[in-house]
């Protein structure tokens, strides 16, 4: 299922419109609290559903021309708030090496092993901890690393500077823009509405592949497809989320295929789940919250489990 470019257009076109429309409503609503709080809500769905667009592009998914996807790729990405070329470098790493515990820096969370927990210090320990945390790993890291940390992320000097300093002078004029039109207020209408899309997004990766029955492994045993089906799950969380986030949560597929655009993409799992070829992993809403308190990868039982109870001794070397 390749891409459609009329569709691509039909699909970015009422996006950016409805973006543009629901922005503008939360900016003229500024201090009518029976609007404006649904009017922010538009807005970062209509945000969230352009960084799903800018995603599908990263994959050169979205239009069937190589150049058109990074042309639009770049263009939304004050809006996606993050840099495209850098952020497409980064995101292809993450997909060459998905459930690999040796190429654990390539997932936007960290991932610890049981093993490793037992024989970590006190300190390292007491990091991690704070770390797997959902505030730091839902209220607050995610707002930190789209607003800050995206500015200028390292990969940028692999990948090239101007496409660092393209983003960010989009950047700037965008919210300079917002500011023109609505001032400081206006500001802090659109900084809300990033933050819930922050928050939001950030559960959407953790669930996908911090589930209780994720699969790791280590190369060459770990062959591709066992890695992209079961590394991933598929979040069943209706059919609203999967129109705002452009079927981003039928994430097995997408990490076997990365090129199936994401408005195909559920229509292609359903094709495959038919014809039972694909057996997925599927976490309803409640359950997928529930999945915060999985912590560590039990290698020896092949599951996610929580912090364990009480404190453990690490043995003493038989040299000591």
């Amino acid at each position: 299922m390749e891409a459609d470019d009329t569709r691509a257009w039909i699909e970015f076109g009422v996006t950016f419109v409805l973006f543009v429309l629901s922005l503008l409503t939360a900016l003229n609503s500024i201090g009518n609290w029976f609007i404006l709080p649904f009017a922010i809500v538009a807005t970062t769905a209509t945000a969230l559903r352009i960084y799903m667009i800018q995603h599908d592009c990263l994959h050169r998914a979205f239009f069937a021309s190589n150049r058109m996807n990074d042309i639009l790729g770049t263009l939304i990405s004050p809006i996606a708030m993050t840099p495209y070329q850098a952020t497409r470098y980064i995101h292809n790493q993450h997909h060459a090496h998905v459930a690999d515990l040796d190429r654990r820096d390539t997932f936007e969370i960290y991932v610890m092993t049981l093993k490793e927990w037992e024989a970590s210090s006190g300190f390292r320990r007491l990091w991690y901890r704070l770390y797997r945390s959902p505030v730091t790993l839902i209220l607050v890291g995610p707002f930190v690393f789209w607003v800050i940390l995206r500015r200028l992320p390292l990969a940028g000097f692999k990948t090239g500077i101007w496409d660092l300093v393209v983003h960010n002078l989009l950047f700037v004029a965008m919210n300079y823009a917002i500011w023109l039109y609505a001032g400081w207020p206006g500001i802090a209408v659109w900084a809300a509405a990033v933050y819930i899309a922050c928050a939001g997004g950030a559960l959407i990766p953790y669930c996908v592949h911090n589930f209780e029955n994720v699969h790791w492994g280590v190369k060459p045993g770990l062959d591709f497809e066992t890695a992209a089906l079961e590394g991933s799950s598929v979040l069943d969380w209706g059919r609203a989320f999967d129109l705002v986030t452009m079927n981003i949560a039928y994430h097995d597929l997408h990490h076997l295929y990365a090129k199936i655009p994401g408005y195909k993409l559920k229509a292609a799992h359903q094709a495959l789940e038919a014809e039972d070829l694909i057996q997925s992993e599927k976490i309803g809403f409640i359950d997928s919250l529930k999945c915060l308190r999985w912590k560590l990868y039990d290698e020896d039982n092949l599951k996610m489990v929580p912090f364990p109870k009480g404190r453990v001794l690490v043995p003493a070397s038989e040299d000591a």
